[in-house]
């Protein structure tokens, strides 16, 4: 067990993050649109944090070093998908900015439902949104109980539960603002504590990064290219299947979608949006600490090796300054991820299943109590699922979040640069992608000779439904007349 350092190191940031958090919700205005968007006042200092720490959840310090020592070079594939994630936001963001405040929106779904005059489109993509976020909530509870466990001897599930606890007061009390704000704190913790270790820790171990990389070589070459160590092998077509169906969906991604509603303006939208690869940098460190582990005779091939790597008697033991301060970071990346998560689905519940999917009238007070109850709500039931994770990996648990977002790839680009795209192609084409990547998944579980067969390749599940819900949407949509010149005008669509 971690104490002394790392526990008061953990304990006084908790105390920390609820008392920030708090205290940004009391800027605004309240309301629901203060609560979801914040007045749409946020500046760059923000947005740049908010994005890159919203992005780095516990998996890429728990999940990056674990899947070094696993695959290899395959770990590689989250830099691959981070350098060009934010493109498409580059591009449709402004646009996005200038119709959510030209319109009121303040939700993904929202704006695509707008577009194309459905509430099923809207009320499916909020229920499908709030699907996806269980798995990359575990993520965050897993990493949050990892380290409770660790610092205090508590099991996951009540460590995660004191964490999330103050994670679900200060998202209920201060909203976005409080989201906003600790992200900011948490952001950059992230980035010195992983620099320092990255850094010292191979000198520490091996006479410095180069000569650590000269004993991989010697020792481990496999893990420094494709398709990895033989005993799981990535090949070249799943990797790149990795990497599209992360970028694809990492734009799209809702509680990332949102923040463009948040920026204080168009511009400032694709300026964060540049300015994103940057972040980058937080995990090269990581990379390095997990070819630090892979060196090391008895690492484990789990989530924890992170862990187990500080507390190695030759840097302090568990009780040294490595071990607290990886602690602390594990804790702040989950954070910065899980805060966002239960910010959007609870702001998703409302405003698009709730309200744009079921059509219900709901006075701001009331919607605002309402995402208050949902975020409460999503805390719970992500804690009741924490218990039954233990036969994922967070890796595989990322790349399942995923499959689910992309499959917003097709209607919202194509509705808002494709005049042709209509309400009919865009409903089947998200039913059929949402219906395809169900059926993949089921039979990955209860199947899995029915889905080697019908997926010899081993493509992501998400990939494939993308393909089908765009064929569907483009071929449909060839079919259909166009919407009102005027209603497409309201888009920016000429």
């Amino acid at each position: 067990m971690i104490d002394g350092p790392a526990a008061a190191l953990v304990f006084g940031y908790l105390a920390a993050a609820l008392a920030i958090g708090a205290a940004a919700g009391r800027r605004g205005r309240g309301g629901a649109v203060d609560f979801v968007a914040g007045e749409r006042a946020f500046g760059p200092v923000v947005m740049y944090f908010v994005l890159g720490a919203t992005v780095f959840s516990a998996y890429a310090l728990l999940g990056t070093p674990q899947r070094v020592i696993s695959k290899g070079s395959d770990a590689f594939y989250i830099l691959a998908y981070g350098a060009i994630g934010f493109v498409p936001i580059f591009f449709f963001g402004a646009r996005v900015r200038r119709i959510g405040a030209r319109l009121g929106y303040v939700t993904q779904a929202e704006l695509v439902g707008g577009r194309f005059a459905s509430r099923f489109v809207t009320g499916v993509m909020g229920a499908a949104t709030l699907v996806s976020f269980l798995p990359y909530m575990v993520i965050q509870l897993k990493g949050a109980g990892i380290v409770m466990q660790a610092v205090t001897g508590w099991s996951p599930v009540i460590g995660a539960g004191v964490v999330y606890a103050v994670v679900t007061v200060y998202v209920m009390i201060g909203g976005v603002r409080g989201v906003g704000w600790t992200n900011v704190v948490q952001g950059a913790a992230m980035l010195a504590v992983v620099w320092l270790l990255g850094l010292w820790i191979p000198h520490e171990l091996f006479g410095g990064v180069a000569a650590m990389f000269d004993r991989v070589v010697a020792q481990a070459p496999a893990h420094l290219t494709l398709p990895g160590p033989p005993e799981a092998p990535t090949t070249a077509l799943q990797y790149s299947s990795e990497v599209l169906v992360s970028a694809l969906g990492f734009a799209m991604w809702p509680q990332i979608f949102m923040k463009c509603f948040t920026a204080r303006s168009a511009r400032l939208v694709q300026l964060s949006a540049a300015l994103y690869p940057t972040f980058l940098l937080f995990l090269v460190p990581l990379v390095l600490l997990g070819y630090a582990a892979l060196l090391l005779p008895g690492a484990p091939r789990d989530e924890t090796v992170l862990l187990w790597l500080v507390s190695q008697p030759s840097l302090g033991g568990p009780e040294g300054w490595p071990a607290a301060f990886v602690a602390f970071a594990v804790l702040a990346a989950s954070m910065s991820t899980g805060d966002a998560l239960l910010h959007a689905g609870g702001s998703i519940a409302v405003r698009d299943v709730m309200i744009g999917g079921l059509g219900l009238a709901l006075p701001e007070q009331a919607q605002t109590r309402w995402m208050r109850a949902v975020i409460l709500a999503m805390g719970l039931v992500g804690l009741g699922l924490l218990a039954l994770a233990d036969r994922w990996s967070v890796v595989d648990l990322l790349l399942l979040a995923f499959a689910i977002p992309i499959q917003f790839v097709p209607p919202t680009l194509l509705g808002l640069y494709w005049r042709r795209a209509s309400p009919r192609g865009a409903r089947w084409g998200l039913g059929l992608g949402l219906g395809a990547v169900t059926g993949l998944f089921v039979a990955s579980v209860a199947a899995p000779g029915l889905y080697a067969a019908v997926n010899p390749l081993g493509l992501q599940i998400g990939v494939i439904g993308a393909v089908v819900n765009t064929l569907a949407l483009v071929g449909l949509s060839l079919r259909d007349d166009l919407m009102a010149k005027s209603h497409l005008a309201r888009f920016e669509i000429s």
